[in-house]
């Protein structure tokens, strides 16, 4: 019978889920990290979601190949947070979607600042964003939410940060708005001198490019760009 095979992304999303209690994916597409959770029996039970039928109809015929009870899980078509309701879940995944994307899921939600009242959907929110990944970290910890976890995964070539949040207590610092994470910085990740090295030649690029512009407002991004790569340059001599 068929296993999962989960990628080294993947496999750092699936770390940081909590044991022994219920686990949500939502934009699950092919399902095979909460297919490889209930085969290894690190939570009891499973809510896969996705906005379009294709991926769902793809996940439930991996469920099938890889002999996943079907008991375990429950898939469900929907937007966002809306499939799984009240929550109860020890962990919310969010993977291999836009940061933008991500933000506007916990707007709709109402859970960014003026959360409902009652239990939180989940103890832990596991995110792993494509795009906009320090707009999503700074927005979570400006609102209501501590990094309690940050790693940096390959995969084909390219760097994936992945992080997990959780609420905060009342009064606790949580903020982490840098250029790169001060937590991930703090945790010397084998991955950081090049994570960082990636960001520095980003932004020379978009500074060589803005200030070849004749354009007032590419001019003026040029010098925020080009402030942005020595920011980062210092980050990288203290690592």
């Amino acid at each position: 019978m068929n296993k999962p095979v989960l990628s080294e992304r993947m496999q750092a999303i699936e770390d940081m889920v909590l044991p022994g209690l219920p686990v949500a994916d939502i934009g699950t597409d092919h399902g095979l990290i909460p297919a490889d959770i209930l085969l290894k029996g690190i939570c009891p039970f499973a809510v896969l979601t996705d906005i379009n039928p294709g991926p769902l109809e793809k996940c439930r015929e991996n469920l099938r190949s890889f002999g996943v009870d079907p008991s375990l899980y429950s898939i469900i078509q929907g937007d966002g947070f809306d499939p799984i309701g009240d929550g109860g879940f020890g962990t919310v995944i969010t993977a291999g979607m836009g940061g933008e994307l991500i933000i506007s899921i916990f707007e709709e939600t109402g859970w960014s600042v003026t959360r409902p009242k009652g239990e939180p959907i989940a103890k832990r929110y596991v995110l792993q964003p494509r795009t906009h990944a320090d707009d999503l970290r700074s927005y979570l910890t400006e609102t209501e939410f501590r990094i309690c976890d940050y790693r940096l995964a390959k995969e084909r070539g390219r760097i994936c940060e992945v992080f997990a949040v959780e609420l905060c207590a009342a009064g606790e610092a949580r903020s982490d708005c840098g250029l790169v994470s001060e937590f991930l910085l703090g945790k010397n990740d084998p991955l950081i001198t090049e994570f960082v090295d990636g960001k520095i030649r980003k932004a020379r690029r978009i500074f060589e490019n803005a200030s070849e512009s004749e354009n007032k407002d590419a001019k003026d991004a040029a010098e925020i760009w080009r402030a942005t790569a020595c920011l980062l340059e210092e980050i990288r001599r203290n690592l």
